[in-house]
């Protein structure tokens, strides 16, 4: 399947209101509408790495979002192949400068905005973690890359052999890439075709959001993850007595 450029992309999620949204290196920040309301857009594209200015960057504009356009939801398009390989990024504190991130978003979500986030190629590792898997609700297109750490990587970490791991991804949604292995885990609510109705399914998206975690509810019921949610459960149910 071929990927449409990144502003062809914005025109199918977006319509005209597309013009709205910038891109300026490989950062997505702006407004457009879905549904005829507001929304505010902020992302990567290109497959590009997310440090400490780009994280900034990002945060700057969800505070604009709060201050300017009280309650707009907030879409978080993700196409990053993870955090910054920098040293020097590292050294001045790169986690922190994620923590900011979220923390912009975390008050948003107090302050009234629904947080969406779309997968739209790339969705790998620190990059998805620091804002595209702190959305309320979770999507992808069918053409996205999805996963939290590349084979080539655990077996680095882990010490087992590639071939044993890419062999073991074939029965195990958490050790494959791609927009539907996440989904069986629950990790995304739903896989869009990229041909499909994209404005109209991102409108109901926004309609419907909320702010429960039903992650692992979903994981259970697609068999992606099977004790997820009772091992949750009995923790909490634990933590009450």
């Amino acid at each position: 399947m071929k990927k449409p450029s990144q502003r062809s992309l914005l025109g199918k999620l977006f319509g005209a209101s597309a013009k709205g949204v910038a891109i300026e290196d490989s950062l997505l920040t702006g407004y457009a509408q879905a549904g005829g309301k507001d929304i505010c857009v902020i992302g990567t594209c290109s497959g590009t790495y997310i440090g400490n200015a780009a994280a900034l960057r990002l945060a700057a504009h969800v505070i604009d979002c709060i201050e300017r356009h009280p309650r707009t939801p907030i879409v978080m398009l993700v196409d990053s192949a993870g955090q910054e390989p920098n040293r020097a990024d590292e050294m001045l504190g790169l986690a922190s400068y994620f923590g900011h991130l979220l923390s912009c978003l975390e008050l948003a979500r107090r302050k009234g905005h629904k947080l969406i986030t779309i997968a739209t190629g790339k969705a790998v590792g620190g990059a998805f973690i620091c804002y595209g898997m702190f959305a309320d609700r979770i999507y992808a297109l069918d053409s996205a890359s999805v996963g939290l750490m590349p084979i080539e990587a655990m077996s680095a970490v882990t010490k087992i052999p590639v071939p044993v791991l890419r062999k073991l991804s074939k029965t195990m949604p958490a050790l494959e890439f791609g927009a539907r292995p996440f989904a069986l885990l629950g990790g995304v609510e739903d896989v869009w075709p990229t041909d499909s109705d994209l404005p109209a399914k991102l409108a109901a998206a926004i309609a419907g959001a909320a702010v429960d975690d039903n992650r692992a509810a979903l994981g259970k019921k697609r068999g992606g993850r099977k004790l997820a949610l009772d091992v949750r459960n009995r923790v909490l149910a634990e933590s009450r007595r």
